[in-house]
């Protein structure tokens, strides 16, 4: 055997001695469950998009201590068995050291419960999810980086309040997640002596939203309505109170994508529509915005597109990336748990995660945007 086989044998074996998954050494694999088909495509593909622009990246500048990542992906429908099921696939077929973005109150409350995650201690990384009930679940798997549906309640009803807009009209999709914003919603409102004149239940498909924005037009003294729910729920709601009162002020929560929005309801129908987002995907005020934006645009995808969830799914790539680095050899779901136990006020490009001393909510961070001319979401 020659010199150089000799050498590579010995890497192999000590890669194969220090992993403990089934990756081959210098390759790390990462995986997300996440809705790719059906209505709710419009929440899954986005963050899978932002998730794989990072990691592109970071494989074309070389890896991340020299290894490259694979990322895989599995379709859940947005279907909480589902998700249980093809995130065990996952586990049991590709061995990731982390999970990515898992969307839903249901499916991150279903894989809770199932306890594959646990049983795996496998870190999940950017679960797309505010509810306070999942977040009191006291996942130690789970590590959030968007704020919860709590903290975006605060600062949309704070800054309604502050432009003179307290005489509320709640708007929620009828599911467990809907019904959980109504409440934080409620609380917001009595903190900050605001008051919520209705709160109206939409089915998730938004049928019944004419009926829904007639009664709230037909009420001079709302100031303000509030959209909670999925895009088509936030979309159809918009367009009816729009067509009928076309001066009403409407702000949703960030499940609602910017992009998917202009989709549905084009430049001028969406235009007005005020967003509480993570941050702008658009700004140029971070420094990770730059990586952001050169990420998104070595996937060719155009400007108009990208969203919130986009920028989601990077961020919580970037944030597996960071806790990656810190590791030595082969990194295991171990290596990677420690590595984001440690991550103490992390600055990456101007936003900043925290998840020491056991804590899951690494950000409180929301920003209110408004879709402007062109369809473009603006400060």
């Amino acid at each position: 055997m020659g010199l150089k086989h000799h050498l590579t044998l010995i890497a192999l074996l000590a890669g194969c001695v220090s992993a403990s998954t089934h990756a081959a050494p210098k390759e790390i694999v990462v995986g997300s469950v996440v809705p790719l088909s059906g209505p709710f495509a419009t929440l899954g593909k986005p963050l899978s998009e932002g998730a794989s622009a990072c990691f592109d990246m970071v494989n074309a500048n070389g890896g991340v201590n020299g290894a490259q990542i694979r990322f895989e992906i599995q379709d859940d429908q947005f279907d909480p068995k589902l998700t249980v099921a093809k995130t065990s696939e996952l586990l049991a077929a590709h061995a990731p050291v982390a999970l990515l973005n898992t969307a839903g109150a249901l499916q991150n409350t279903a894989l809770i419960e199932s306890g594959v995650l646990k049983r795996a201690n496998i870190a999940l990384i950017g679960p797309r999810d505010g509810s306070a009930t999942v977040r009191g679940m006291k996942s130690a798997n789970h590590y959030f980086l968007i704020a919860s549906v709590a903290a975006e309640a605060d600062r949309i009803i704070n800054v309604a309040a502050t432009i003179g807009r307290k005489r509320i009209v709640a708007v929620y999709a009828d599911d467990g997640s809907g019904r959980e914003a109504l409440k934080q919603i409620e609380r917001a409102v009595k903190q900050r002596d605001s008051t919520l004149v209705a709160s109206y239940a939409v089915p998730t498909t938004g049928k019944g939203a004419p009926d829904i924005a007639r009664k709230i037009v037909a009420d001079t003294t709302v100031q303000q309505v509030l959209v909670f729910g999925v895009t088509p729920v936030v979309a159809e709601t918009y367009r009816q109170i729009k067509a009928l009162q076309p001066a009403m002020p409407v702000m949703a929560f960030s499940e609602t994508s910017h992009a998917a929005i202009v989709d549905l309801l084009g430049a001028e129908g969406s235009r007005g529509l005020m967003l509480a987002q993570v941050t702008y995907p658009t700004s140029s005020a971070l420094a990770v915005m730059k990586d952001f934006r050169a990420a998104m645009d070595l996937q060719q995808i155009p400007d108009v597109r990208v969203n919130n969830l986009h920028l989601e799914g990077y961020l919580a790539a970037r944030v597996l990336v960071e806790a990656l680095k810190k590791t030595k050899g082969q990194p295991t779901r171990d290596d990677v748990i420690d590595a984001l136990d440690q991550m103490k006020a992390t600055n990456i490009g101007g936003l900043n995660y925290d998840f020491s001393n056991g804590r899951r909510e690494g950000s409180a961070f929301v920003q209110i945007g408004i879709i402007g001319p062109q369809g473009k979401l603006m400060n």
